[in-house]
């Protein structure tokens, strides 16, 4: 254990030696002072959101680019330097060389990740005490920021079965107009891609004067705090230009029972799905809202919006004065968000998806720069996590054309069962919009991808780091 010790600590200072490294770290300082200091927003809620998203999602990177570089640099600088070849010369197994160089880039890394939280923290915290918000403006922030909410999705409905069904519709009607169709594999092919085109665009579209209803199944029986519902409205296309103010009045499902009477109890029989369901506004008439943009509105626990069978509806109506379209993607949910923790909570939950992150890619860069030369590693390490990008993108596109999409579809989710996908670790979102990181999910990381997944690989380079024969390496 002493060799071991005594390599971490030589990877600590021949780390803090580099002038890549140093350049990392001035960037980190500006990312942990500055951005929170320099962020502007509209409303109190957006500014605590917006420098939380910039200042944690900046240092993410920042240490990523480090635990990538040091790695690199740490397996290869011994090698091309040879001072491996006077190590290797005494009883230390490269084992111990790898893993002790692995825990030294780790160790760094981890403290300035902890630490530079810890300022961020600090700063949100003051900041948010310390500000002139008022008093509706600081609730707003502990409900919608600062909070640790669950986020339940909408059903979605059975798109092939729609598409399936679509398609036999187009049959029957060209067939009914006299049209001969030979139904070879192209043609149905073509069918089928312009009938899920229908099927998956209007269910996301809303015309002017129609109401949408979404349906969130599987909700606790108890719901004793206020409900969120988050939406995104576009209006006229999908895109992030080109937007403008519309307006959305959102309707509140209410479950009564059959048998309520005048009186109309929330008293339902045994029969769990005997009930009817009676939309309420939440405004008196449709609101104006910035398209493009998410947006709450509060659903109280004492509504009695939860129904026998743990749903709870919500309808929005499109009310835009310029007759415009709107669309509801389905990625953007639209979902329902319940506090279940505190903020620190939630933001430590974070820090350790990211300190996940950076375990994971500083193995990857030690398991490929121990066997290969420093630009060498760097290249093969970035295409396999943009690799994983890739498949990430195209198993969650919605709207598939045709064979060519569902080939590339399989061969992404082959390649997902072997890649780590960077988007895994994506978590600054999500605690910057107050929405829960599940120990579930962090627990899935750790297993999946860098026991099942990065483990191997790290075992692969110990090996070949291992087998690499130094006397080979001549540098002029």
């Amino acid at each position: 254990m002493r060799a071991f010790f005594a390599i971490a600590h030589l990877t600590l200072r021949h780390a803090l030696r580099s002038h890549i490294f140093q350049l990392l770290l001035l960037v980190l300082l500006l990312a942990v002072v500055f951005i929170p200091g320099t962020v502007g927003a509209g409303t109190a809620s957006d500014f605590i959101r917006v420098t939380l998203l910039y200042s944690l999602s900046g240092v993410s990177l920042i240490l990523a680019l480090s635990s990538l570089w040091l790695g690199c640099y740490t397996m290869t600088h011994d090698v091309d330097s040879y001072q491996l070849h006077m190590i290797t010369s005494k009883p230390v197994s490269r084992v111990t060389i790898w893993l002790a160089k692995w825990v030294g880039v780790n160790v760094i890394n981890l403290l300035l990740l902890f630490l530079a939280s810890a300022v961020i923290f600090v700063i949100i915290q003051y900041r948010f005490a310390n500000s002139e918000f008022a008093p509706a403006e600081k609730e707003k922030i502990r409900n919608e920021v600062l909070v640790g909410r669950r986020s339940y999705l909408a059903s979605k409905p059975d798109y092939e079965a729609q598409v399936r069904e679509r398609t036999k519709q187009m049959i029957a009607r060209l067939q009914s107009q006299g049209v001969k169709l030979e139904l070879t594999p192209e043609v149905l092919d073509k069918m089928q891609k312009a009938a899920r085109l229908e099927v998956v665009s209007g269910d996301s579209e809303l015309k002017v004067g129609k109401v949408r209803a979404w349906v969130f199944e599987n909700l606790p029986e108890k719901i004793e705090k206020p409900v969120f519902f988050r939406y995104r409205p576009y209006i006229d296309k999908v895109a992030s230009e080109g937007q403008r103010v519309t307006r959305v009045q959102v309707l509140a499902g209410l479950p009564r029972a059959v048998n309520a009477g005048e009186q109309n109890q929330n008293i339902f029989n045994d029969d769990k799905s005997s009930y009817n369901v009676f939309y309420n506004a939440l405004s008196a008439i449709p609101e104006q809202v910035q398209s493009g943009e998410f947006h709450e509105k509060v659903l109280r626990p004492e509504w009695n919006i939860v129904s026998p069978d743990n749903k709870i509806f919500v309808a929005v109506f499109n009310g835009d004065p310029k007759g415009g379209t709107q669309f509801y993607q389905p990625a953007d949910g639209p979902k329902l968000l319940i506090e279940e923790c505190g903020f620190f909570s939630n933001y430590m939950r974070a820090v350790t998806v990211i300190a996940i992150e950076l375990l994971i890619l500083s193995g990857l860069a030690c398991a490929f720069g121990g066997c290969m030369s420093m630009p060498t590693a760097i290249f093969v390490v970035v295409s396999y996590l943009l690799f994983g990008s890739f498949a990430v993108f195209m198993t969650g596109l919605d709207y598939l054309s045709g064979t060519a999409d569902h080939v590339g579809v399989f061969i992404s989710k082959l390649i997902l069962t072997v890649v780590i996908p960077l988007q895994a670790f994506e978590a600054t979102g999500p605690v910057a919009g107050g929405e829960l990181i599940e120990w579930s999910r962090i627990a899935y990381l750790g297993f999946h991808y860098f026991i099942c997944r990065a483990v191997p690989i790290f075992i692969f380079g110990i090996w070949m780091y291992r087998k690499r024969e130094l006397g080979l390496i001549i540098r002029k």
